[in-house]
């Protein structure tokens, strides 16, 4: 039902947007357009869309100014253009005019497949790359602060030049070493400032990598639980699109894996914060520092200037600025040694707080089943012990019946009354 109503919902804010982009356009929407006019529907609905304009508030010439701006300038221009081919290839092949419907229906298949299609495989993609090709290390998933503008000012890489307090806020740095400061990738790409604000109900943002790796985790194991030994078995295992499977996890690893286990019975719970920073060193560059709640707000750059009265970018002089006065170390190399795991997992960045999603039932049972056992073992002893007491007693009276016979039993029972082995009346062995 949920789903079905925000279907509903967001259809509808589609169907509004085109009338709207229509009118500023002077289009109207009971006509059939021709084909270079409905490409170029299309064309602007799509760049006002991913810029996340109100087309009402826009003259036509201020639009298709606009529009052709971006196509002109966007780098990542020609994934989504694809997509609007591609929707329309599938929706209304061979088509030479287009009415409001046909048009709308194309756009909505292309708006369905933006988000993995384009946005994740064109942008986030694109930054990822460029993030790896400055990192400090091979695999660290780290760029020293200093790497990253020179990045902006020498190679024009425009998304790099949010300034460091903005960085701070947002949790995208490791200031394990405070005199270079560094950019955490899988961080810097889920912040929430790369997503497109495209809709009133949504944003498209970059894919969490490891989110598919949670969910490998996930479905083999089939609890929200696990030993060391089952998952240290299952990761080794696991590819990422920058960690090869079957490797072997390093000692540091494996013994914070451990340390985890022993602040829950034996077993790691798979949806808490600890295991998501060990994930975290384990997949550098696919899962993210899971920084403590309360350290780090997630906010826009328009939301942190006006809560802070600063702009969330540096200017080319401010870069230039940082960069002189950071040190110029070329930092640790993969080819260092087999420590570098054991480095990262520093007393700095490794931080022993837990935060459970789910506290009562993300945890395994308590260890309370053996002394049970051992409990019911000792009951079931005395319990065969008072019976056999009780078979004995009575295989004693009936010894001492046949013992005395009729005729002398009285005598005997008296003597044994007197010895305290049965009572006065000689019905109960007293043993």
């Amino acid at each position: 039902l949920l789903s079905a109503t925000a279907e509903t919902l967001i259809h509808g804010e589609v169907v509004e947007r085109l009338h709207r982009l229509y009118r500023v356009l002077e289009r109207d929407s009971n006509n059939r357009l021709a084909e270079a006019d409905a490409m170029e529907v299309m064309g602007t609905y799509m760049s006002a869309y991913i810029a996340g304009y109100n087309v009402s508030h826009m003259s036509k010439a201020k639009l298709l100014k606009f529009h052709k701006g971006l196509v002109k300038t966007y780098s990542y221009w020609p994934f989504y253009s694809g997509l609007v081919q591609a929707a329309r290839q599938e929706v209304a092949p061979g088509l030479t005019e287009f009415s409001f419907s046909d048009i709308l229906k194309i756009l909505e298949v292309a708006s369905e497949r933006i988000g993995r299609q384009a946005v994740n495989a064109g942008n986030c993609r694109d930054i990822e790359s460029r993030l790896v090709r400055i990192e400090e290390s091979n695999g660290t998933g780290r760029v020293r602060l200093r790497d990253f503008y020179s990045s902006y000012l020498n190679e024009g890489t425009w998304q790099f030049q949010e300034r460091i307090e903005y960085l701070r806020q947002l949790g995208v740095l490791d200031e394990s070493d405070p005199s270079m400061p560094c950019v955490i990738i899988p961080n810097y790409l889920n912040m929430h400032a790369n997503c497109f604000n495209v809709s009133s109900f949504y944003d498209l943002c970059c894919i969490d990598a490891c989110e598919d790796l949670f969910g490998h985790l996930e479905s083999t194991i089939q609890a929200p639980h696990a030993t060391p030994e089952e998952i240290i078995s299952l990761v080794s295992a696991l590819p990422s699109a920058h960690v090869p499977g079957s490797r072997t996890l390093s000692a540091m690893l494996v013994a914070k894996l451990h340390e985890i286990a022993e602040q829950h019975e034996g077993h790691v719970p798979l949806h808490g914060r600890l295991f998501a920073q060990w994930m975290h060193f384990a997949y550098p560059r696919d899962c993210p520092y899971p920084h403590v709640s309360g350290t780090t707000k997630l906010m826009t750059d328009h939301e942190w200037s006006e809560e802070t009265g600063m702009k969330a970018s540096y200017t080319r002089d401010e870069m230039k600025r940082f960069i002189e006065s950071s040190p110029n170390s070329s930092g640790p190399t993969a080819s260092d040694g087999e420590d570098e795991d054991d480095s990262m997992c520093s007393a700095t960045m490794w931080v022993h707080e837990e935060e459970l999603v789910d506290a009562v039932n993300g945890q395994a049972p308590p260890k309370i089943w053996p002394r049970i056992q051992s409990g019911l073992r000792v009951c079931a002893c005395l319990a065969v012990l008072l019976v056999s007491c009780s078979v004995i007693r009575s295989f004693g009276l009936q010894a001492v019946e046949m013992l005395a016979g009729a005729a002398g039993a009285d005598m005997l029972h008296a003597k044994m009354a007197k010895l305290g082995l049965v009572d006065a009346k000689g019905s109960k062995l007293l043993l």
